[in-house]
C-alpha cells in the first residue's frame, strides 16, 4: 500500500479537492461500499456511476442490515444512499483506488484502478482503517499540514488542539472549494481521529478535545455488539451465553461478509487437503458460533470446506448442532497452514497469527498458546491438546 501512495501526489493546494475525505467516510462505511464495488467489478461491471452503486441490491442490503437505514425506496432515503456512496467513491478516486474516466451527461463514470487495494479495503474494517491512516497521512504530508498534526500529538492540550483545528480549517477554506467553517470542522474530525488512534493519542469529540485517547470503536458508524463481548475469567461459558443479547441484523451482516471474504481469498478451494484443489463453498466456524459469538466473524475461526467435509466430517451426519472434536483438530491445523502462508510467505496481511492464538485460547478455554510462539510449536501444542 505504501508503494501505491508513493507514486501519487495528493497535495490539496494542487488538486483543490476538499472532499478527499468526508463525514460518512468511516472504516465500516468505506469497507462495506468497497465490497459492493468489488462485487460489481468481479461480476463484470467494469465501469459504473455513483447511481449504479446506490441503486444496487448489495448496497441496499448493507444499508438496511448493517447501518439500520430504511430501504432506498423509502421516502427520503435516496439522499442518504447518495451521500454514503458518493463520499466513499470520491475518497477512493482521490486515493487512486478508483479512477474517473468519463462524464456522461451529469453522471461521472468510474473504473477500478487498483483491484488489489480495493480488495484489501473490502476485506475488513481493520484493513479499511489501516488504509485511511496511511491515506490521510499522505494527504497531510503532501499538503504541508502534517507538521501541525505532529506538534499537536507531541503535546495534545486544549491550546494546541485549537491551533491545529484553526490552521486546518483556514487551509481548507483558502485552498479548496469548501468555504464554510462548519463544514471544514466536520471533516477535520474525520482526519484527526484516525491519526490520533494510530498514535494512541487524543482527538476530538463533539468539536472539542477528547477527554481520553481515541478508541477503536470511536471511529465507526455502527459497531456490532459481539465485538465487545468478553467472557470474565472463571465464569462458565453456559452462564456467559445466557447474558448475551439476541443476534442483530448487523451481526448477521458481519458474519456473512467475513464468510464472503474467506471464499474470495481462498478462491473457492478447500483449506483441508488443499493440494487436491477441491471445490469448496461452505464456510465453517471451527469453534461454533452459538457457543463462541465473540469469534463469529473472526477470519482465523472460519475455514472454507467442501459441502462433504462440512456436513459429513465437521458436523457428523449433517447435524450442525454437533461438532466433531477430531475434525476440529483437522480444521485448526489446516487453518494454521493457511495463516502460515499468509503471514510468512505471501505477506498479504489477510490473517494474523496472534489472532489465531487468541481464537484457540478462547475456544479451548485455556492459556495453551502465547504470543511469540512459532508455528511449529503452536502446531505441536494444539495436536497434543486433542490427543
Amino acid at each position: 500500500m505504501k508503494a501505491h501512495f508513493a507514486s501519487l501526489t495528493l497535495d490539496l493546494i494542487v488538486n483543490g479537492n476538499g472532499r478527499y475525505i468526508d463525514q460518512k467516510c468511516t472504516p465500516d462505511m468505506l469497507s462495506s461500499v468497497s465490497d459492493v464495488i468489488l462485487e460489481m467489478y468481479e461480476n463484470g461491471q467494469v465501469t459504473f456511476t455513483v447511481r449504479n452503486i446506490m441503486e444496487s441490491d448489495e448496497l441496499n442490503s448493507v444499508m438496511v442490515e448493517q447501518f439500520k437505514k430504511p430501504p432506498i425506496d423509502h421516502p427520503g432515503a435516496a439522499n442518504e444512499y447518495d451521500k454514503v456512496a458518493s463520499q466513499q467513491v470520491k475518497a477512493l478516486d482521490q486515493a487512486g483506488v478508483l479512477q474517473e474516466i468519463d462524464t456522461t451527461g451529469r453522471a461521472k463514470q468510474y473504473t477500478v484502478a487498483n483491484a488489489n487495494l480495493l480488495r484489501y479495503i473490502a476485506t475488513s474494517e481493520r484493513n479499511a482503517l489501516n488504509f485511511l491512516i496511511i491515506y490521510l497521512t499522505k494527504v497531510m504530508q503532501d499538503s504541508g499540514l502534517y507538521p501541525k498534526f505532529e506538534k499537536f500529538f507531541a503535546n495534545p492540550n486544549k491550546a494546541n488542539f485549537t491551533d491545529l483545528k484553526n490552521d486546518y480549517c483556514e487551509f481548507i477554506i483558502a485552498n479548496t472549494k469548501i468555504k464554510g467553517l462548519t463544514e471544514s470542522r466536520r471533516i477535520f474530525t474525520k482526519v484527526l481521529n484516525p491519526l490520533a488512534f494510530d498514535r494512541s493519542s487524543y482527538g476530538t469529540k463533539q468539536g472539542r478535545l477528547s477527554t481520553e485517547p481515541i478508541q477503536y470503536q470511536d471511529l465507526f458508524y455502527n459497531r456490532p455488539n459481539f465485538r465487545d463481548l468478553n467472557k470474565p475469567k472463571g465464569m462458565p461459558r453456559t452462564t456467559f451465553l445466557t447474558q448475551i443479547p439476541e443476534e442483530t441484523t448487523t451481526e448477521v451482516y458481519h458474519v456473512n461478509k467475513a464468510k464472503k471474504s474467506i471464499r474470495r481469498y481462498h478462491q473457492g478451494i478447500s483449506e483441508v487437503n488443499r493440494f487436491r484443489e477441491l471445490e469448496a463453498s461452505h464456510v465453517h466456524h471451527i469453534f461454533p458460533q452459538s457457543d463462541f459469538p465473540e469469534l463469529s466473524d473472526t477470519f482465523e475461526n472460519l475455514i472454507l470446506l467442501t459441502p462433504g467435509q462440512h456436513l459429513t466430517y465437521a458436523h457428523p451426519n449433517g447435524n450442525t448442532q454437533t461438532v466433531s472434536k477430531s475434525y476440529q483438530l483437522v480444521a485448526l491445523l489446516a487453518k494454521l497452514d493457511s495463516i502460515e502462508r499468509s503471514v510468512f510467505s505471501q505477506f498479504d496481511e489477510f490473517y494474523s497469527l496472534s489472532e489465531f492464538i487468541n481464537v484457540v485460547n478462547i475456544g479451548l478455554d485455556s492459556g495453551l498458546l502465547t504470543d511469540g510462539m512459532g508455528v511449529e510449536e503452536i502446531r505441536h501444542k494444539i495436536a497434543a491438546a486433542y490427543i
